[in-house]
C-alpha cells in the first residue's frame, strides 16, 4: 500500500490539488493528513470538501483556533499578531457550518494498524498538540516521544520542516507543509510511505504549483498582502513582516520622498480615472483640519502624508463602478503594483483610511480591520474621520468651501465654512459624516455655514 502524507494545507487549494496529483501519479492509493487544514489561506472550504472526500484526517491547533473564534457571540482576541487573529476570523467565516461541524469532529490523534505496522498520525507531537519538532530536536526528545507513541511509524506536521528520523525503532515523518512551506522553497512539501509485509520505505517530494494564483486570490479576497507574501517566498509571517515593515505605531521607513510618494499615488489616480477637482477640495479641506486640530490630535507629518495619499486616492474605486467604491479603492491601493514606494503597512492604513471616507465606521469584525496593529488602528479612525468630513464638505464636488476655521467653545469645537453658495449637499452631508470625528475625538462638532 502506498499513501501520500500531508500536513499544513492552510487553505491553499493550488497547493493542495498539486500534490494530489503528483501523488496519484506516484500510485498512492490513499491520504493521511497532519492536520492544520485552514488558516491564512484563501480557499478554506475548498480545502476542506477535497480533505473530506479523499483524506484520513486529524485536527490542528489551527484548525482549533479557527474554531475557537467565536466566544459568546463575538469574534475572540487572539494573542499576538493582529494578522494571526484575522486569519483565524477570515478562516471562521468562510467556512460552512457543516465544514466547521467536520473540523470539530476529527481527532486529535488517531492509530492505524496497516501491513503490520502501527501507524500513529498527529499533528505535533505525541505528548503535545504544540510541540515543534524537526531535524533539530535532540535525540533524547525523540526517545522520549518514542515511548510514548507505542507505534512503528509517527507521521506529525506543525514545524513545516520535513524530516525522517528514527528513535528506539519507531520512525518520525514529517512531510513538510502542502500549503505554506516556511524554509525558503515555495513549492509544497509532501511524502510517500510504501508499506508492504511489514515493511515501509518513506521519499519526499517537494511540488511545483501555481503559487501567483494563491497569492492573487489571497489579494482578491482581501486578506493582508503579507499572506500572499509567504506563500511567495516560502516563509513565515514573522519573517515577512520582519522584512518589509517597521514596528506598529512606528515613523515611516520607506526610501522614497514624500513627494515622490504623493507623485506615485496621483499617477495611480490619474489612471484609475479619478475627478481630479474634487480630488485637490477633499484634499486640501483635510490637510487644513488636520494643521487645526494638531493640539488635538498630536500627530506628525508621517501621518499627514498618509491623510494627503488617501485623500488623493479616496475614489479611484469609481473605475469598478460606484456601489461600494469605497472598498475597490481600498483594494487598488493595497494591489495596485503603480502605487510604488510604499511598505505593505503604509498600504493598509491608506486603504483603510480611504475605504472609510463613507460607508459604516471602523469596526473590528472587517477582516483587513483586524489586520492592523491597535495603535495603527487608532490613527486610522483619526485621519479616515477627517477624511469623512473633508468628503462630506464636498458632496457636490462644487468645491463650494473657500476657508475654513476652527475653535473651541466650552467642551465642543466649532468648525466654520466660509462658502460661495448656499451649500445645501454640503450641509447635509457634513452634519451627517462628522460622525466619526464626533466618536473618535470624544467632542462635539458644531458646523457653521458663512456664506460669502
Amino acid at each position: 500500500m502506498k499513501v501520500a502524507l500531508i500536513a499544513d494545507v492552510h487553505a491553499n487549494l493550488p497547493a493542495l490539488e498539486a500534490v494530489m496529483k503528483h501523488a496519484w501519479g506516484k500510485g498512492c492509493e490513499a491520504f493521511w493528513n497532519a492536520g492544520d487544514s485552514v488558516g491564512y489561506g484563501a480557499f478554506p472550504e475548498e480545502v476542506v470538501t477535497l480533505l473530506r472526500r479523499h483524506a484520513v484526517n486529524v485536527v490542528g491547533n489551527y484548525d482549533r483556533k479557527v474554531l475557537d473564534v467565536k466566544k459568546k457571540g463575538g469574534f475572540r482576541k487572539q494573542a499576538g499578531m493582529p494578522e494571526k487573529q484575522m486569519a483565524f476570523n477570515w478562516a471562521y467565516e468562510n467556512l460552512s457550518e457543516e465544514s466547521r461541524r467536520w473540523l470539530r469532529s476529527l481527532p486529535e490523534q488517531l492509530r492505524m494498524e496497516v501491513e503490520g505496522k502501527k501507524v500513529l498520525l498527529l499533528h505535533a507531537s505525541p505528548l503535545s498538540p504544540k510541540e515543534h519538532l524537526s531535524k533539530e530536536t535532540p535525540l533524547s526528545r525523540f526517545e522520549a516521544l518514542a515511548e510514548a507513541a507505542d507505534a512503528d511509524l509517527v507521521v506529525c506536521g506543525h514545524s513545516h520542516r520535513p524530516f525522517t528520523l528514527r528513535a528506539k525503532g519507531t520512525v518520525f515523518v514529517n512531510p513538510g507543509s502542502v500549503g505554506r512551506p516556511d524554509d525558503e522553497d515555495a513549492r509544497a512539501s509532501y511524502a510517500t510511505v510504501f508499506l508492504r509485509k511489514g515493511v515501509f520505505r518513506l521519499c519526499h517530494y517537494r511540488v511545483e504549483y501555481d503559487v501567483e494564483r494563491a497569492a492573487d486570490e489571497a489579494r482578491r479576497r482581501g486578506l493582508p498582502e503579507p499572506f500572499a507574501q509567504m506563500l511567495l517566498r516560502g516563509t513565515d509571517l514573522g519573517s515577512v513582516l520582519a522584512e518589509d515593515e517597521p514596528p506598529c505605531g512606528s515613523e515611516r521607513t520607506t526610501r522614497a520622498s514624500a513627494g515622490e510618494l504623493l507623485d506615485s499615488a496621483r499617477k495611480l489616480a490619474e489612471v484609475c480615472g479619478a475627478e481630479e477637482g474634487h480630488a485637490r477640495q477633499v484634499e486640501r479641506l483635510a490637510l487644513e483640519l488636520f494643521d487645526l486640530l494638531r493640539p488635538v490630535h498630536g500627530l506628525g507629518e508621517p501621518e499627514r502624508l498618509w491623510l494627503q495619499c488617501a485623500s488623493i486616492l479616496h475614489d479611484i474605486g469609481w473605475i469598478e463602478g460606484g456601489s461600494g467604491h469605497h472598498k475597490t479603492s481600498q483594494r487598488l491601493i493595497q494591489d495596485s503594483p503603480l502605487l510604488e514606494g510604499f511598505s505593505s503597512r503604509e498600504r493598509r492604513i491608506i486603504g483603510a483610511i480611504a475605504r472609510y471616507h463613507r460607508g459604516s465606521l471602523p469596526r473590528e469584525s472587517h477582516f483587513h480591520y483586524q489586520a492592523i496593529c491597535e495603535k495603527d488602528r487608532f490613527t486610522i479612525r483619526e485621519l479616515a474621520s477627517l477624511l469623512r468630513l473633508a468628503d462630506g464638505m464636498d458632496s457636490s464636488h462644487g468645491a463650494i468651501v473657500r476657508e475654513i476655521g476652527l475653535r473651541l467653545e466650552g467642551s465642543r469645537l466649532l468648525l466654520e465654512c466660509r462658502v460661495s453658495s448656499p451649500a445645501f449637499c454640503e450641509r447635509e452631508s457634513a452634519e451627517k459624516k462628522k460622525d466619526l470625528f464626533e466618536l473618535t475625538f470624544g467632542r462635539e462638532l458644531k458646523i457653521e455655514w458663512i456664506q460669502a
